[in-house]
């Protein structure tokens, strides 16, 4: 057993479940920090065994048990590092539309669940709930069905930063609306968010004037105070997919 082994078991993974090296390693530095962006290419070039934390993350992101890929490499068959990582109870509370504007969708109380999400990520600290992601605007990130992990900007102490994925949430007369997209900033200044879609319907930005004007902090997800018609309210941290068939071309 070696890196070879480790990497021809990682690489099988991966095609079972139709990801890549760099997504993988994306969700793995979200369970890790310390898990670069190119982990799995730099063991190839390398050639050097990894961190057991490390590792750990990774076999945690692609579903597998941290055991097999420690025993593809042939470390032996127990490690303190590869315990299994902590778990947090997160409560799904609603839905939001990765797609038009839609009406913002929190569940009665009795048709909200909990899931559980890694409890040592970058976000352990802050408040997390999830929302059920409806349509197919951002089916190249999240397909219909998806639950993501949101935390409120409020709770985070920024604003939202160029690339990141997004709930934009609206007034229309009384009601909410809210959708999921990805925040693109300009150097003029002006914020757009922008779907992720394989549908041509959905290939067109929401131009939201400044950062500034679409920023308000709410305490909660159905406040609805006064102030600009649209905000950017929460980021998505970590995303609970559906797994679905695979389409023969």
């Amino acid at each position: 057993m070696s890196v070879v082994d480790l990497l021809s078991c990682i690489e099988t993974r991966l095609k079972e479940i139709g990801l890549s090296e760099r997504k993988a390693c994306l969700r793995a530095r979200e369970i890790n920090p310390n898990v670069g962006l190119d982990f799995v290419r730099d063991m190839r070039r390398r050639h050097h065994s990894p961190k057991a934390d490390k590792l750990a993350a990774l076999a945690q992101a692609i579903n597998l048990p941290a055991e097999t890929l420690l025993s593809a490499l042939g470390d032996g068959d127990h490690h303190p590092a590869l315990a299994p990582s902590p778990l947090t109870p997160v409560r799904v509370k609603g839905a939001v539309q990765a797609g038009a504007w839609h009406s913002a969708i929190e569940f009665p109380l009795l048709d909200q669940y909990t899931i559980t999400s890694p409890a040592n990520g970058q976000y352990a600290a802050c408040p997390r709930y999830g929302l059920l992601v409806r349509g197919d605007s951002m089916n190249q990130m999240f397909p219909d069905g998806t639950v993501v992990e949101v935390v409120n900007f409020s709770d985070l102490g920024r604003k939202p930063q160029d690339g990141e994925c997004v709930v934009a949430i609206r007034r229309d007369g009384v009601d909410m609306e809210a959708t999921l997209k990805i925040v693109q900033l300009r150097e003029d200044g002006s914020a757009y968010l922008w779907p992720r879609s394989t549908d041509p319907e959905w290939q067109t930005p929401i131009r939201l004037g400044s950062l500034d004007e679409a920023m308000r902090h709410y305490a909660d997800f159905g406040d609805r105070s006064d102030g600009p018609d649209t905000e950017i309210l929460a980021l998505v941290v970590w995303a609970h997919q559906p797994v679905g068939k695979w389409a023969w071309k």
